[in-house]
């Protein structure tokens, strides 16, 4: 598979106000990004990662928006083969991204799936969306 069918795959993953750019690759293990960016958030092991690049639209109306922005992103576009698509919970906000935002750190938003399989983060000043699921 290639990083074009990851991408096309991971984005039906996500909830269709969230667009992507491409896939993104990173020089850490899924292991090493999940204790470094979100086991202080959802407090467990991840199974897995994939990091996508948040387009130049979707970043700008959830800067504008913040929170407000996720209300519309509670399913995903598609399901796993023979599976629904997932529906996202409650969106949180959470301050901790790499950039300065006027607090001196940006904003990061996560959810998790109902059935506590995966999660998503979304990282608008660094365009960035973190999809992992649980072991």
């Amino acid at each position: 598979m290639n990083r074009i069918s990851i991408h096309r795959r991971a984005q039906q993953l996500l909830p269709a106000a969230i667009e992507t750019s491409g896939l993104l690759q990173f020089g850490m293990s899924p292991d090493q990004m999940a204790g470094i960016v979100l086991e202080s958030i959802f407090g467990g092991d991840a199974g897995g990662i994939v990091v996508l690049r948040l387009a130049n639209r979707t970043a700008a109306a959830i800067q504008r928006q913040g929170l407000v922005f996720f209300a519309q992103a509670q399913q995903a576009r598609a399901g796993l083969p023979r599976h629904a698509p997932a529906r996202y919970g409650h969106w949180r906000q959470v301050r901790g991204g790499a950039g300065q935002g006027a607090a001196g750190t940006s904003p990061m938003y996560a959810a998790t799936t109902l059935d506590a399989q995966s999660w998503l983060a979304v990282l608008p000043v660094e365009r960035l969306v973190l999809y992992g699921w649980m072991h």
